[in-house]
């Protein structure tokens, strides 16, 4: 029978091994939740404040927009100093502005709503990819604080049964081969723990950069949300998911910024008249009466006639992008089925691994680790059978989180492709 106090020690380190820690240390007050930590990068994230100019940008070119040309004031004057030098001399001076003869205006207008319009959308678009990389993160740093907190127990198991088993070897009550195997079991253990820790590390400065915190600022995730107890659904509704794709949106405004671009397009087929006032005086000699001034006042119009262009060439390019953008969104559309229908498929799969892994290993593994405790108490095991079967527990521990962390990414990319992370939805906003 083994030495009792190797029978204490087993028991004590099983006991810390086994021990949950403490509601603080896993749930501490800056813990975050996903959408927690979506919301902040969506409020701080200092990239998506640049891109949020391009919609200023549209808004001021919207403002600006349907506006007619600046008009011209023509000044000129004539003298026959260099000629018959009688004096004569004239001056005009005219006024000219330029007018469309179509709806040009209201129709570069509309042309500019809809930049707006798309500026929005393509801010949403930013904003749905920083949520799946902000999801992505954080469940990979969850996953990376389990599995610190997971090796942490088995490293610290494995240090206080190797340092009995070494005790025990030097006055023969254990084999020394398993102390060295032990010993080894323990450097492999730190390894994984070291590189462990640097992975948590490094996740948790990539969040940090997303969400806009500073370097030093701490990212805790909340590592005790509970595993769903029911499936995940297997399909979603196409309608309610290309409503939430601003990716797809974005095609539907696509298609209208094209007619109305083929409409404008249309309308500049006619130059814009030009109106022009003026008014002229004249110092002239009118015989027998010798030199007289005369002061004249006209309109004039200058009409341009289309007969070498008619703008042709912008109406077949909006022609084009109209059947382009047709093309594109039956793509997406086929693109956005299939790739819900495969990750449905993967996030359930996943799920039913987690699953077993947590109803049917874990329960497992415990009740052997249970009987060989029982067994190493009567005699009949050894420590070192013991430790492997606590081991095997926490291996499994960290096999349970894996599967769940691939469920979780799954989960991610489902969200990310039905469009449901917690953002606003684009909302076209009209210049004053």
């Amino acid at each position: 029978m083994i030495h009792s106090a190797i029978k204490y020690g087993l028991l004590y380190a099983a006991a810390i091994a086994l021990t949950p820690l403490p509601a603080t240390a896993q749930n501490s007050s800056a813990a975050l939740t996903r959408d927690g930590a979506i919301r902040t990068a969506l409020l701080n994230n200092l990239e998506l404040k640049v891109a949020d100019l391009e919609i200023d940008r549209a808004r001021s070119r919207l403002r600006w927009a349907g506006r007619l040309s600046n008009p011209d004031l023509e000044l000129s004057g004539s003298t026959d100093q260099y000629g018959l030098d009688d004096d004569e001399s004239g001056f005009e001076i005219a006024f000219s502005q330029r007018f469309p003869i179509t709806s040009r205006l209201r129709k570069e207008k509309i042309v500019r709503q809809h930049d707006v319009e798309l500026a929005e959308i393509e801010f949403q678009i930013r904003q749905r990819q920083l949520a799946f990389e902000v999801d992505k993160l954080w469940i990979e740093l969850r996953a990376l604080t389990r599995t610190v907190t997971t090796t942490s127990r088995l490293s610290e198991l494995n240090r206080e049964i190797s340092a009995f088993l070494s005790r025990s070897a030097k006055v023969g009550e254990a084999s020394p081969l398993e102390a060295v195997q032990a010993s080894l079991n323990g450097k492999l253990l730190e390894q994984e723990l070291s590189l462990a820790e640097a992975n948590r590390a490094d996740a948790s400065a990539k969040l940090r950069r997303l969400m806009g915190a500073e370097p030093r600022a701490a990212a805790h995730p909340v590592t005790g949300s509970p595993f769903p107890n029911s499936a995940p659904p297997s399909s979603l509704k196409m309608a309610t998911v290309l409503r939430n794709r601003p990716d797809y949106l974005m095609l539907l405004a696509s298609k209208e910024l094209g007619e109305a671009q083929l409409d404008l397009a249309l309308s500049q087929r006619w130059d814009d008249i030009a109106l022009r006032v003026f008014m002229e005086s004249e110092n002239a000699v009118d015989e027998p009466v010798g030199l007289e001034r005369n002061t004249f006042f006209g309109i004039g119009l200058s009409i341009p006639l289309p007969l070498h262009n008619r703008n042709e060439q912008a109406i077949d390019d909006a022609k084009i992008e109209i059947e382009m953008t047709r093309r594109a969104r039956a793509a997406k559309l086929f693109a956005i089925d299939a790739e819900l229908r495969r990750v449905l498929r993967a996030r359930l799969a996943a799920y039913d691994l987690a699953r077993s892994a947590q109803d049917d290993a874990l329960p497992l593994a415990k009740k052997n680790l249970d009987e060989f405790k029982t067994a190493q108490q009567d005699g009949q095991a050894s420590l070192l059978q013991v430790q492997r079967a606590q081991s095997q527990l926490l291996q499994l521990e960290n096999a349970a989180l894996d599967f769940k962390r691939s469920y979780d990414l799954l989960d991610a990319e489902v969200r990310f492709i039905a469009g449901t992370y917690p953002i606003p939805p684009p909302i076209t906003k009209k210049s004053k």
